[in-house]
């Protein structure tokens, strides 16, 4: 006579071993397929040109760029997500992202690990043409308004001069509004986005006057934390390697089709092209 107690136990464990193999073989098949590897979560900031959904409500931009060409080298599915740039930080820090593209900063770095460079770009400070003052150094704004993009790290110069009232603008297209109405006395950006501001908005370069380069703001890719050790961090690392040594980075950043290319001319003659910034300066 069969016990009815140990027929129960038989067909649990060849149920256990029929699964266990199918997900073998599903497995094993993914691998000879060369379909893509567990999927890391990358986010991006949603600050144009640098990530942006366009009129057809597909992610966009510069950034976009970069990471759907880095996840080809790397063999690996885009999984991203456009967030505020201080959601970012905070995705990061969390574990609740992979990767971003941050400023370097002791924040992003307390956020996560560098994986490397990824651009380096000029900082501007602009201001109306009709302004009575120069701005030669941060002195000469105290006591005045000056747009920023929320989140955004320019230096802890910039970042942290007590004279003048720090103003968190979520785009610099809003900066340029607020310029021109009267709102802000200031505004500091990087040349990639005051360029795309001025294209998308019409206003005329020539009402604003560049008093100031601030320097170059780095941007690193950075690895939460929370992510270290995972099995595809050696082939993002060595696709962004990649991308620097034969120029392909510099080419999304400075050779594309966002913005006409020709320069954008403020008053007093100054002008922007975003070219890349000497070796030397990064």
């Amino acid at each position: 006579m069969v016990d009815s107690k140990d027929t129960s136990i038989n067909r649990y464990y060849r149920a256990l071993f029929t699964l266990v193999a199918l997900v073998s073989c599903v497995a094993a098949r993914a691998e000879l397929s060369g379909e893509p590897k567990p999927l890391p979560a990358i986010v991006v900031p949603i600050v144009a040109p640098w990530g942006f959904y366009d009129a057809d409500d597909r992610q966009s931009g510069l950034l976009v760029n970069f990471q759907n060409e880095l996840f080809k080298r790397a063999k690996l599915a885009v999984n991203a997500e456009l967030r505020p740039y201080p959601r970012v930080v905070h995705d990061l820090a969390s574990g609740s992202a992979d990767m971003g593209v941050m400023f370097v900063s002791p924040l992003a770095e307390q956020s996560g690990v560098s994986l490397g460079h990824v651009v380096t770009m000029r900082v501007i400070l602009i201001a109306p043409a009709n302004r009575n003052n120069p701005i030669a150094k941060l002195e000469d704004l105290d006591g005045e308004r000056v747009g920023f993009i929320r989140g955004s790290k320019y230096g802890r110069r910039f970042d942290e001069y007590p004279g003048f009232e720090h103003i968190a603008i979520n785009n610099v297209e809003q900066g340029l509004r607020m310029l021109v109405t009267d709102r802000l006395d200031a505004l500091v950006a990087t040349e990639q986005a005051l360029l795309y501001a001025m294209f998308i908005t019409g206003i005329p370069a020539s009402q604003f006057a560049a008093h100031l380069t601030l320097g170059n703001a780095r941007a690193d890719l950075y690895l939460s934390r929370h992510s270290e050790g995972q099995a595809w961090v050696a082939s993002v690392r060595d696709a962004l390697k990649s991308m620097n040594l034969d120029g392909s980075s510099t080419a999304i950043f400075y050779q594309h089709d966002l913005w006409p290319r020709q320069a954008y001319c403020f008053a007093g003659g100054r002008c922007l092209e975003a070219v890349q910034p000497p070796m030397n300066d990064f």
